[in-house]
């Protein structure tokens, strides 16, 4: 059978390893940067993560850098704006963003203000951004939303109470540091959180309509693999560096997968619901994981019993149990994680005819649905929304 055309794009150079904020200076020097913006959020700022890449940074460029620790948990576009402000007044060009996954996609749109200019609506959406940015080195502080390499970028309109998104090749960052060391500390329930995202990253993306790949298809399921190896014990005990470690590189590794091929339902109805209702986005994906897998069971069964096999959760040789034995993993280790089960759970108000209708047009509008395996009516929208009530 002959291969499907496809083409995968990974222009982000990926260094893992302890001390990794050392080498920053390093590559902001390489990258031809003279003057950096630091980006991150009050608690990093406070932690003292801070003092070696602020040292590595000076002892390359002689300067020293500005940081910007304004970034909240939901970031929106008014924090976009104060950081853009700071960075052209003080003449940056270079960002640095270590954080979570708010503080890298503000980074990202940071650096669409500060390199492209103009209203900020100008750039939204997919491919609208057609040259190169300034260079961007992204640190994750967490493992699960691959924007460290990603092509996609979201912050909240709160005026519009929706997210807003922004995708091209170009908001890839030119390097991704990982250094487990940065998340030893980080909490459990944010463990799970944010490990559960890149769960779903993996899950969507296998059979996703996009450009999907051998290359792809290999990312997803060994990152898969490293999750459901390593996930639960990096939750149940932060100091474990092999599990922090699988997890961080599963995290990249499915980030690189995903912005290659696209997610699906389960993404876009997790954008609706968390710009209206600022929920958190990865345990919004891990409570619309099951619902959006059983609805894609029609056209993904093949693809879930592969998944189902490799991470060895079914030998079953019949496609539909083994298919069916990847959803109740899925369901057990949201348990295993002590992860909210249903929208209830997650603090989503009770949704009446006027919401559901909101939600499902939000949904439908999201970019991450084209890439949906089966297509989704208003209707199975609405259904699914009941179902993970």
């Amino acid at each position: 059978m002959r291969m499907n055309p496809f083409v995968f794009t990974s222009p982000t150079k990926v260094r893992f390893g302890e001390e990794g904020l050392s080498s920053c200076g390093d590559y902001v020097q390489e990258l031809g940067g003279t003057k950096v913006l630091i980006v991150t959020d009050a608690f990093i700022a406070k932690s003292g993560k801070l003092a070696p890449l602020i040292a590595s940074i000076k002892s390359c460029l002689g300067v020293e850098p500005l940081v910007f620790s304004d970034v909240p948990p939901d970031s929106d576009v008014s924090c976009v704006d104060k950081g853009a402000s700071i960075a052209r007044e003080n003449n940056c060009d270079c960002i640095v963003a270590i954080g979570g996954g708010s503080v890298m996609d503000t980074a990202k749109v940071i650096n669409i203000c500060l390199s492209l200019g103009g209203d900020l609506l100008d750039h939204q959406g997919i491919n609208n951004i057609t040259r190169r940015l300034h260079p961007l080195i992204a640190i994750p502080t967490t493992s699960g939303t691959g924007s460290e390499v990603s092509f996609v970028a979201m912050v909240k309109d709160h005026q519009e109470h929706k997210k807003m998104m922004f995708g091209s090749p170009f908001l890839a960052p030119d390097v991704a540091i990982l250094d487990p060391l940065l998340i030893v500390s980080l909490p459990a329930k944010l463990t799970a959180a944010t490990g559960i995202d890149a769960v779903t990253h993996c899950i969507e993306c296998f059979v996703a309509q996009g450009t999907n790949s051998p290359m792809t298809d290999s990312l997803c399921l060994e990152a898969l693999r490293l999750l459901k190896d390593w996930l639960a014990i990096a939750t149940a005990d932060g100091a474990d560096l092999e599990a922090r470690s699988a997890t961080l590189v599963a995290s990249t590794m499915a980030g690189m997968a995903f912005t290659n091929s696209g997610v699906g339902v389960v993404h876009a109805l997790a954008h609706a619901i968390g710009g209206k209702y600022g929920t958190h986005h990865g345990m919004t994906n891990g409570v619309l994981l099951p619902h959006g897998m059983r609805f894609n069971l029609p056209a993904a069964e093949q693809a879930f019993a592969r998944l189902a096999r490799y991470i060895q959760v079914s030998e079953d040789p019949q496609d539909t149990k083994a298919a069916e034995a990847l959803i109740d993993w899925v369901c057990g280790l949201l348990d295993e994680l002590d992860l909210p089960v249903n929208l209830k759970q997650l603090g989503v108000p009770e949704l009446n005819n006027d919401s559901l209708s909101e939600l499902s047009d939000l949904a439908s509008s999201d970019p991450a649905i084209m890439f949906n395996p089966r297509e989704v009516t208003s209707e199975d929208l609405v259904a699914i929304l009941r179902g993970a009530y």
